[in-house]
């Protein structure tokens, strides 16, 4: 049989049209695959930076839950003992894990124990595999000690007469608390939940934040541990002396057991009395005044505190005399560079790490 070139021709140019087709085909279908490919990578892509930045946020969150948690103190000694450091690499979806360092600030360094009142914190935050954010921050210790009132109580008062005033207005210390300053504003007087309220003659003998009297149910901060602190300077139970610290060289001073200040004393810095503190005479302190046993003005009495007073015992403050206790932001903190006042913490700087 003879075929003719025509048809030989149409029969190639149908074959290559059918190969066309084919190639076509199987490159549409590479493409859709491809297509497809990046569809679903750019929707896993999108799940995990969505995932991300939400693990991102659960790390700050957590971050501001573990530093509220903290409690007041002058160091995270009990933290670093407490947390396991670093936090764990791997964790259930949505959830975070916690774990504080040392700054390496001991030598020989000890990673359980913090001298300088700052450590490292590092938060893990997980979302669904590989889904991991971490931070790293950087926490300290307010610079102005936990004191909620100007007179900060762990006790009851049972008498305030009306020549005695609590100011929790910020003053300033170098006026010797005359001069009002722009600082934060506290209560006048602060006292635990529960406590019974003393007798007040003027409601205005106790200003500061809220209506008058000015007076806040608080935890009180803790400051017998000073007590027990090796850098104090001690003195036995008795008389006060005349000076405590001055303005150049504030004092940091430990009296184990009663005092009476019965003449005219004056200080700066933080004064504290392991018992009960009597003034019968004239006591002028700018700083921190704590007293474990309470304290007693008698009626000869004239107790002028710039800074801040705190006091335990039952009662912790009877004022029978004259005087008063203004509160000052200034005066805080040159207390706090003397002795470990107990304060919150407080981030100072974050970053993320890999």
């Amino acid at each position: 049989m003879t075929i003719s070139r025509d048809r030989l021709g149409r029969r190639a140019r149908a074959g290559s049209a059918a190969l066309a087709a084919l190639f076509t085909l199987l490159l549409a279908g590479v493409v859709a695959a491809a297509l497809a490919e990046g569809g679903r990578l750019a929707l896993v892509r999108a799940r995990i930076d969505r995932d991300g930045l939400r693990a991102w946020f659960l790390a700050e969150a957590g971050l501001a839950d573990t530093v509220a948690a903290l409690a007041p103190g002058s160091d995270f000694t009990e933290a670093l003992a407490a947390s396991s450091a670093p936090p764990a690499e791997e964790g259930a979806p949505w959830t975070y894990a916690a774990g504080f360092l040392d700054d390496g600030d001991e030598s020989p360094d000890d990673p359980e124990r913090d001298a300088n009142g700052m450590v490292w914190l590092r938060i893990s935050a997980f979302g669904p595999p590989p889904v991991r954010r971490r931070l790293e921050a950087l926490v300290a210790r307010d610079l102005d000690g936990l004191f909620p009132g100007a007179a900060t109580l762990a006790g009851g008062v049972t008498e305030l007469t009306e020549g005695f005033a609590l100011d929790g207005r910020d003053f300033l210390a170098e006026s010797a608390c005359t001069m009002g300053a722009d600082g934060q504003i506290r209560a006048g007087l602060a006292l635990p939940e529960g406590s019974a309220l003393p007798a007040i003659g003027r409601p205005e003998q106790i200003a500061g934040r809220g209506d008058l009297p000015s007076i806040a149910a608080v935890t009180p901060p803790d400051l017998t541990p000073l007590g027990a602190r090796p850098e104090a300077t001690r003195r036995p139970a008795g008389g006060l002396p005349p000076v405590l610290g001055g303005p150049a060289t504030p004092a940091f001073t430990v009296v184990d057991g009663n005092a009476i200040a019965d003449g005219t004393t004056t200080g700066e810095g933080v004064l504290y009395v392991s018992g009960r503190l009597e003034v019968a005479g004239t006591l002028a302190f700018t700083g921190v005044l704590a007293a474990a046993g309470g304290v007693l003005v008698t009626s000869t009495g004239n107790l002028l505190v710039c800074g801040a007073l705190w006091a335990a015992g039952d009662p912790a403050l009877e004022a029978h005399g004259a005087g008063y206790v203004r509160a000052s932001a200034g005066a805080l903190r040159a207390a706090a560079r003397v002795a470990p006042l107990p304060a919150r913490a407080r981030v100072i700087a974050t970053a993320e790490i890999s």
